[in-house]
């Protein structure tokens, strides 16, 4: 094993070691706004899962809801029912003071797992993506962010992407422009 591989890997059960001794004290704060969960002060990222911003409304047939809210707050409830544990990914850059990817459990259930599969959070937009399974499963039950028609954030942006609002109106002006120009020098 070469000095680095060793150090990567002796970095990493240092790590879990300390992640794990740190999370049986259980003080969880869930920083919404940056999308973290901080256990005893340690900032993780759930790992192939995103919960939605706070301040995201969905649309069903009725209505408006404040589905990011209902997100934060089911994600609150979860990490609050029993015992929570976070395996952190060991990064190999170096930082101390980002986020650390993560896979949490509680009460031994994946907890990111969990999240995409109540409809609560979206799994990553890779094609490789963990808990796609589980986000196919919460859409076709319309659980959670699901129920109503939720569109995800990658699909209208795709969709934006050939419709641009913005583009066509600054296309229009420009034709508009010459158009102007060619008139007046006639």
């Amino acid at each position: 094993m070469s000095l680095h591989r060793y150090c990567a890997w002796l970095t990493g059960l240092v790590l879990t070691l300390s992640y794990v001794l740190a999370v049986a004290q259980n003080t969880i704060e869930l920083q919404a706004d940056k999308g973290l969960l901080v256990i005893d002060g340690h900032s993780f990222v759930l790992e192939g899962s995103t919960v939605i911003g706070p301040d995201r409304a969905c649309r069903t047939s009725t209505g408006d809801w404040s589905c990011g809210q209902a997100a934060w707050r089911a994600l609150e409830e979860r990490v609050r029912s029993g015992i929570i544990t976070c395996a952190p990914l060991v990064s190999l850059t170096g930082s101390t003071t980002a986020p650390v990817l993560a896979e949490c459990a509680v009460n031994n259930e994946n907890l990111n797992a969990w999240l995409v599969r109540h409809g609560w959070a979206l799994s990553d937009n890779a094609p490789s993506a963990l808990f796609v399974s589980e986000e196919n499963a919460a859409q076709a039950e319309q659980v959670g962010i699901w129920r109503g028609g939720f569109v995800p954030p990658s699909d209208w942006r795709a969709q934006g992407a050939t419709e641009c609002n913005a583009c066509n109106a600054r296309h229009q002006s420009i034709v508009r422009t010459r158009e102007l120009r060619q008139q007046s020098s006639e």
